[in-house]
């Protein structure tokens, strides 16, 4: 049987993101005696062309079509990708008579109302290695689910004997282009922040991987690529330390000369870990900031406090590491006074470069979502703006931001140049792009 495993997202601002989740279950697929074709619409030109191409050339049996992103999360100028998603659909059904099953994350966040508008043979809500191979053996044996959605248990242990190869994955455009390969040491988030879908996606309990896997992974793409450059695509690196410490030292222990970054809560209690991510190669931090107010920390159901920012931003000007905060505007109890604090704090820690996103894009089932009534929420993306600054929130940033060359606004297409982003990365500059902002 063949298998198509279709990597549908297109989004390159900032950066294209290698599709990892995919990967992991085209080599879930492949290790299970399956061929697999790989078809990643990122960089091509005309995807329904090339898909079509491909569909016709390779003859499929199965399309896996992996859904990663629902929309932009750009407030107010947001883009929801369905009808691009329903178009790909209609390519294949036009030229193979494959059954298409649904996966990915963005999936999973609406799996009913994804398999109602794209009508698809089957979808997985979930983690798919083990359950889309049972699937695949199923259709082999003709013997098909009652139910087209099915719901995958949380893998208990994700330390699976071959980490992704990414063979036919463009390794060479995404390094050119992201100038990273994404890494994941982790799976699920012990927190519960109000808007967050990750413990939905992933659970609340962490599931790691042993530090030796995860660096043999990055070893290997040393080796097989001269690949220098990592980012830890763990929805929080930093916690817990003592494993995320364990990483760094064996790192350090194979003398591997390479630079990472990853997402960080500015919650940091141990210099010494600090010092030990430097040493084992991190250039930068991205701080998951949110609020620098605490009124709108406690909206965000934050785990961290004003003084704990300042203090992690400290320890990172000691170490002379750079770092940026990743903030949300006019998320729940945000007012003037509080939105002129966040910016007030920002400004004082005085960071490398700030990346702000306006309103709150709301998921079913988030505590936010659940406290919100009477609005629609689905693949129409649907924002919260606290109603205290929602008639001035956009202009007013408009005029805040004048004169900032490190911050980086979506919404009000601040600093999001993708030309000139994309002329950065042809110079051959790696990491993440606001590190040149210092």
């Amino acid at each position: 049987m063949k298998v198509l495993i279709f990597a549908a997202n297109r989004e390159k601002f900032p950066d294209p993101v290698f599709p990892i989740g995919a990967s992991y279950i085209a080599e879930s697929v492949r290790n299970a005696g399956f061929q697999v074709v790989i078809f990643d619409a990122c960089f091509s030109n005309d995807v329904y062309t090339d898909l079509r191409n491909i569909l016709v050339k390779e003859k499929p049996d199965i399309v896996g079509f992996s859904i990663r992103n629902v929309d932009n999360i750009s407030f107010p100028i947001a883009e929801n990708y369905l009808q691009y998603y329903a178009e790909c659909v209609k390519v294949v059904r036009d030229n193979s008579k494959a059954k298409i099953v649904l996966g990915g994350s963005g999936f999973s966040i609406f799996p009913e109302l994804y398999m109602k508008e794209l009508n698809a043979d089957f979808g997985i809500k979930g983690e798919g290695e083990f359950l889309f191979i049972d699937l695949l053996k199923n259709i082999e044996k003709n013997i098909l689910p009652k139910e087209k959605l099915l719901y995958s248990p949380k893998i208990k242990d994700i330390n699976f004997n071959d980490f992704p190869k990414r063979v036919g994955f463009d390794i060479d455009n995404y390094y050119k282009y992201s100038s990273c390969i994404n890494i994941q040491t982790k799976r699920g988030c012990a927190f519960n922040c109000s808007y967050c879908t990750y413990p939905l996606l992933e659970g609340n309990d962490y599931r790691f991987r042993t530090a030796e896997k995860v660096v043999d992974e990055i070893e290997y793409w040393v080796n097989e690529k001269e690949i220098k450059h990592f980012f830890f695509v763990d929805n929080v690196f930093n916690h817990p330390e003592e494993y995320s410490k364990s990483i760094c030292e064996e790192i350090i222990k194979r003398s591997l000369k390479i630079n990472w970054t990853g997402f960080f809560i500015p919650k940091v209690t141990d210099k010494e870990f600090l010092i030990a991510c430097k040493e084992s190669g991190m250039t930068s931090i991205d701080f998951g900031t949110d609020a620098f107010s605490t009124p709108t920390l406690l909206g965000y159901d934050k785990f961290f406090t004003i003084d704990e920012i300042f203090k992690s931003c400290e320890m990172c000007k000691d170490l002379n590491i750079k770092f940026n905060h990743s903030l949300i505007f006019g998320g729940p109890n945000e007012t003037l006074e509080t939105l002129e604090e966040t910016i007030k704090n920002t400004d004082l820690t005085n960071p490398t470069s700030v990346i702000g996103f306006i309103g709150v894009r709301l998921y079913p089932n988030t505590p936010m979502s659940k406290n919100i009534k009477d609005i629609e929420i689905g693949l129409n993306p649907v924002f919260y703006v606290s109603e205290a600054v929602k008639e001035f929130i956009v202009e007013y940033l408009i005029k805040k931001m004048e004169g900032r060359q490190t911050w980086i606004i979506p919404g009000i297409q601040k600093g999001t140049n993708e030309n000139f982003l994309k002329k950065l990365r042809e110079r051959g500059k790696k990491g993440p792009l606001w590190e040149f902002f210092g």
